[in-house]
């Protein structure tokens, strides 16, 4: 019955909240553990894990950028083009690990970390770009296939 008056913005966001709530207790509930690390220390990892979580998340975020953006380009291409174009970047994201696992293991994870948000920053500025540029006659099947499968290599 509350759900009915609350705008739809917020009625969207309540299980959203519901959950944090739920995530907040449950690890407000966990025990403390005193390993004997420093104030400092204990800052400067929070803060380490709390920008690699966010850097992963915005990854993630950026990676399916074009499923959802699929009724925005349902004018300018096919399902049947719009397929093609997740399926190379299937693909490649699908083989990526052959080469970034080995890369990881060589450059470490923090350099590794931060050449993937740069690459997938860039890639998805420049689908932006190619969006917003092109001529709606344009076929944007080749260079969002490349831009795509090199966004999902990163």
């Amino acid at each position: 019955m509350l759900r009915a008056k609350m705008p739809a913005w917020l009625n969207d966001l309540l299980p959203i909240v519901i959950l944090l709530v739920v995530v907040a207790l449950v690890v407000a509930r966990l025990p403390k553990v005193d390993l004997g690390h420093s104030p400092a220390y204990l800052r400067r990892r929070v803060r380490n894990w709390i920008t690699v979580g966010l850097t992963y998340a915005f990854l993630y975020m950026g990676r399916y950028n074009l499923t959802v953006c699929a009724t925005a380009l349902g004018s300018r291409m096919t399902n049947r083009e719009f397929g093609t174009i997740l399926a190379w970047g299937s693909v490649t994201y699908g083989l990526s690990f052959l080469i970034n696992g080995p890369l990881t293991d060589r450059f470490g994870g923090r350099k590794t970390i931060i050449l993937s948000a740069a690459g997938s920053s860039i890639m998805n500025v420049a689908m932006g770009v190619m969006l917003a540029t092109t001529d709606k006659a344009v076929n944007l099947v080749v260079p969002f296939s490349i831009l795509y499968s090199l966004n999902m290599y990163f």
